[in-house]
């Protein structure tokens, strides 16, 4: 898991830097997303942001909680919470994006586990098809 300092950064500066951050996604959106993408985040974070967009999409799916935190090798604990925020509606923008586009969706996800394929899975061969055995996508 990245490691955050425990200090502390003033609202005013912590508000600029987020909106920089946007600015530069909306920007490199428009150029090469990926090039961008692989210089900014490490490996270890590249999974851990994959590892969320696939519980999300998984939940979504109505895919028991228990295989999702079985096949991503994350706690049920984490994949509670984030259905939990998924019944308020946390992350309805992120689901707005996939119910248009399922068929990039398992490239995606491949994409962010395997750290841009460069990464073995960490279950070896065949651990998609029982994620995928009963989904829509």
């Amino acid at each position: 898991m990245p490691h955050i300092s425990s200090k502390k950064l003033k609202k005013n500066i912590s508000d600029k830097i987020f909106k920089k951050l946007i600015k530069t996604f909306r920007d490199a959106h428009k150029r090469d997303f990926s090039t961008f993408f692989e210089e900014l985040f490490t490996d270890t974070e590249k999974k851990m942001l994959g590892k969320r967009l696939a519980i999300i999409i998984f939940l979504y799916q109505e895919i028991p909680q228990h295989r999702i935190a079985d096949a991503l090798y994350v706690s049920s604990s984490t994949v509670a919470r984030m259905s939990l925020n998924m019944e308020i509606g946390k992350y309805d923008s992120i689901l707005e994006l996939f119910t248009t586009k399922k068929s990039d969706l398992i490239d995606l996800i491949e994409f962010f586990l395997t750290a841009g394929g460069r990464m073995p899975y960490r279950a070896g061969r065949g651990r998609w098809k029982r994620i995928f055995k009963n989904t829509n996508i």
